[in-house]
C-alpha cells in the first residue's frame, strides 16, 4: 500500500492511495478480485467515495494497472511485461502521479 504521510505521525495511515497485489500461480483474474476487494476497502477507509485509488498486479514479470473511482472499476486493457521497463516503470509514474493529483 502506498498512502500520503498522516499529520497523525508514521504509526497511523494516511490516505491510501495506490495498492499492489502479488498475482499467484498467474491467476489475474482472481488477483483482481482481492484488489478490487483491497480497494473498496481503501475507499471506505478513506470516507470519501469520489477520490480515485489505484492497483496494481503483478507477478513480477507481467504489470496490469486499474484505478477504482465512484463503484467503476477499470482496468488498462493491456499487460505490461518485465521486457519493457519503459513500460512498466511508466505506468508506475503515470498511477503515481494521478494518484497524488486528485
Amino acid at each position: 500500500m502506498i498512502d500520503h504521510r498522516s499529520d497523525l505521525g508514521k504509526n497511523v495511515l494516511g490516505l491510501p492511495l495506490v495498492l499492489i497485489v502479488e498475482a499467484k500461480q498467474n491467476n489475474f483474474s482472481k488477483d483482481w478480485g482481492q484488489c478490487l476487494a483491497e480497494l473498496v476497502a481503501v475507499q471506505a477507509l478513506n470516507e470519501y467515495i469520489q477520490h480515485p485509488v489505484y492497483g496494481i498486479v503483478t507477478d513480477a514479470e507481467v504489470w496490469q494497472f486499474g484505478k477504482l473511482e465512484n463503484k467503476c472499476f477499470t482496468r488498462a486493457p493491456t499487460r505490461t511485461t518485465i521486457n519493457d521497463l519503459a513500460k512498466v516503470f511508466g505506468g508506475i509514474y503515470k498511477t503515481m502521479e494521478l494518484a497524488t493529483t486528485k
